[in-house]
């Protein structure tokens, strides 16, 4: 297996996504955890690529910890469908249905059980990374949108997902670390509205995705593992660090970026529910996160005395920096839709 282009790899590519695909579309729970263990199958041997003592210690965190969180899952709902007349009433039980979402929770990697995740990502490819924090996540949020109960315990891991994440992330110099800190701070945006609207949730981690796959790959292109060595980067290399300070900056969620786009979102559709204190609590996680995030900008900036001279940019730079400054403006109509197909009067 240390030939990533073994044929097997691709072998173990479908198989994660076909178990992320079985537990969307599942009507059953047993099914749902079906589809999850086919994706923890698959995804493993991908982790250990390269072999390396390093990868596979992080392999081995990660299966314990989706091993024990899948176990605390299926014993949970085994027991509540024992106990119940029927699946759909298997969540009449609070203390069950909590321990399920708690499991599920511990999947995602929101705080206060996300102490595994950034221990284990820092050790990893990009490109792994950048698996683990947007197509793992998937199947665990449409589940947690099922069980109807306890919405406390989201409104707590939000909050906490929210300011912790932010807060971790200001002294480090790894950018591994930064970018799984940062994950967490925008999990706790999306947990809130995974109840309300899936489709909201579904577009939020869809323009999360969009906008780190290119930094991330960018990040593996250059093979940038700390904050020094995005000052360390010759002058070919200058014309760039425009394009990704607006992947950056729409990471921070600062309009008119296209991150700033999910956040409007997520604030319009809390204020409709009446809720006051939790976009607060939300956005001062933000505020703490731009710290970190204008400081990758302001080493960028500084280095950059390239950056006004963007004549000689590819023309694909251009047009993904055009969609991120203008992406607000292109998905309002999108937005306002969806925020009105599900809120009616």
């Amino acid at each position: 297996m240390n030939n990533k282009f073994f044929p097997a790899n691709f072998m173990f590519i479908i198989m994660m996504i076909m178990g992320t695909i079985m537990s969307l579309s599942s009507s059953h729970w047993l099914m749902m955890w079906m589809g999850l263990e086919l994706n923890l199958m698959g995804i493993l041997p991908l982790m250990n690529i390269k072999s390396k003592n390093l990868e596979i210690e992080a392999s081995m965190k990660y299966f314990i910890i989706q091993s024990m969180s899948s176990s605390l899952f299926i014993m949970t709902s085994i027991y509540s469908y024992t106990t119940s007349i029927s699946m759909f009433s298997m969540f009449n039980k609070s203390m069950f249905s909590s321990i399920m979402m708690i499991s599920l929770l511990i999947k995602l990697g929101g705080a206060p059980f996300h102490l595994w995740l950034p221990s284990m990502c820092k050790n990893m490819s990009w490109l792994m990374l950048l698996l683990i924090l947007t197509w793992q996540k998937l199947a665990p949020l449409f589940m947690l949108s099922f069980i109807n109960n306890n919405y406390l315990i989201m409104i707590l891991t939000a909050l906490l997902s929210s300011i912790m994440g932010s807060i971790q992330a200001i002294n480090q110099s790894n950018l591994q670390l930064i970018m799984v800190y940062s994950s967490i701070s925008h999990l706790g945006w999306m947990l809130p509205i995974c109840h309300i609207n899936n489709f909201l949730m579904f577009m939020y981690l869809l323009i999360y995705t969009t906008i780190i796959i290119p930094l991330f790959m960018w990040f593996s292109m250059k093979s940038t593992l700390f904050t020094y060595s995005l000052t360390q980067l010759n002058y070919n290399m200058n014309k760039e660090n425009i394009f990704v300070m607006s992947l950056i900056l729409s990471l921070a969620g600062i309009p008119p970026m296209l991150g700033f786009l999910s956040k409007l979102m997520t604030l319009n559709l809390l204020l409709k529910m009446n809720m006051i204190l939790l976009p607060m609590m939300l956005f001062i996680g933000t505020l703490i996160s731009l710290y970190f995030y204008l400081n990758l900008t302001m080493i960028m900036t500084i280095k950059s005395f390239y950056i006004l001279k963007t004549n000689n940019m590819k023309i694909n730079m251009k047009s993904i920096l055009c969609f991120n400054l203008l992406g607000t403006f292109i998905f309002t109509p999108m937005m306002l839709y969806a925020m009105n197909i599900f809120n009616k009067s």
